[in-house]
């Protein structure tokens, strides 16, 4: 519940969109990994890999872990304000790491975590992002962010990157996480939930793109007819908004240019907990 799979997944796009941006930041990026954890802890040291693997438990939890995925993908897409779009995209991305560790496969669970770590980054970046635009032009609809790019540069500069970064497109942080999970779901002796858990990963890897890079292009690239803000009008977030945002996003960045030290340590913690 905490982490957000289906069928117990509906209080966290309920609670983003009314919730402060700070908070919304620290329920993505943070509380919500400690469902994940509990659930890590549970599976890897109480119950054991070995017990559960081959059982119907192990297929249900792939299965609903598939349908998350896929449900708040569509589900983002079809958003209208920004941050209740982020919230289905934190359900779909979660529900990535719990697919990760349900393959019980080295590459699976080291796939899974790197893609919390990388989550946890890119999404309070993503919202506290949101929360500046709030704060500078009073905007929550995705429609409104048309034109944004000529007012605050740098917040969608940092949005166009971090938008890239979560489809999963080498060499930014999205991207190693997800090679791993779909190497440890093919390595699973799962039938045909092995391959179908690519397929289903590569397509909500489309469905992030249709519904985090037309924001980018549309708020730099609004098209003819669109009112945009003159040179002289830019708007800042002011250094304590911008900072944790740059900061985020660069860091979501190196991650998957940089990624070897990161690699080493959770191919130890997985070949401890199998």
């Amino acid at each position: 519940a905490k982490a957000g799979m289906f069928p117990l997944h509906a209080w966290l796009p309920t609670a983003h969109p009314v919730a402060p941006a700070p908070a919304s930041a620290v329920l993505s990026g943070v509380i919500a990994k400690a469902g994940v954890l509990a659930v890590f802890r549970y599976i890897f040291q109480v119950v054991g890999a070995d017990a559960l693997r081959g059982t119907w438990a192990q297929y249900a939890w792939l299965g609903l872990a598939l349908f998350t995925v896929l449900l708040g993908s569509v589900q983002a897409f079809r958003q209208p304000l920004l941050k209740k779009r982020l919230a289905y995209s934190s359900v779909s991305q979660l529900s990535y790491i719990f697919f990760g560790f349900a393959t019980l496969t080295p590459a699976g669970i080291l796939g899974g975590l790197m893609h919390m770590l990388f989550h946890s980054m890119a999404k309070d970046a993503l919202f506290l992002l949101s929360g500046a635009i709030l704060r500078g032009t009073g905007r929550t609809r995705v429609a409104e962010l048309r034109g944004l790019g000529k007012e605050m540069p740098g917040m969608m500069g940092c949005f166009a990157v971090l938008a890239v970064a979560m489809v999963g497109i080498p060499p930014l942080g999205g991207f190693p996480g997800k090679w791993y999970l779909a190497a440890g779901s093919l390595a699973a002796d799962t039938g045909a939930l092995s391959w179908l858990g690519p397929v289903v990963l590569l397509f909500s890897a489309l469905m992030t793109a249709c519904y985090l890079l037309p924001v980018a292009i549309a708020a730099f690239f609004p098209g003819e007819g669109e009112a945009v803000a003159a040179e002289g009008q830019r708007l800042s977030a002011g250094p304590a908004m911008t900072a944790p945002v740059m900061v985020l996003t660069a860091l979501a960045a190196l991650m998957g240019m940089f990624p070897g030290p990161l690699l080493a340590f959770f191919e130890g913690v997985a070949r401890a907990v199998l």
